[in-house]
């Protein structure tokens, strides 16, 4: 069976692109003077949260709220928080 040369080499090509930009999203800030405030980009997230779980609070009885509801919220504001983060730090990058 003949190896083709040309299909693999074009489907590399096609994922270098994908890999490079991967790496430059995931990696760090290129721009050494950019800071990152802690407690503005925080509190807010903190303030959805909390007033999310009062809400749900008066739907559903709380324990299953603080058990089940507010751990994913928070997990899934941790995930969000770091994947906009990152996509500020790639946007703001030279």
């Amino acid at each position: 069976m003949p190896l083709n040369i040309g299909s693999t080499a074009s489907t590399v090509q096609s994922v270098i692109p994908q890999i490079c930009f991967a790496k430059d999203f995931l990696g760090p800030a290129k721009n050494s003077d950019m800071e990152f405030d802690f407690l503005p980009s925080v509190v807010p997230l903190v303030v959805i949260v909390a007033v999310a779980t009062v809400a749900l609070t008066s739907v559903m009885t709380p324990s299953t709220v603080f058990m089940m509801v507010l751990p994913s919220m928070i997990v899934f504001s941790v995930i969000a928080f770091f994947f906009g983060m990152k996509y500020g730090e790639f946007n703001a990058s030279p």
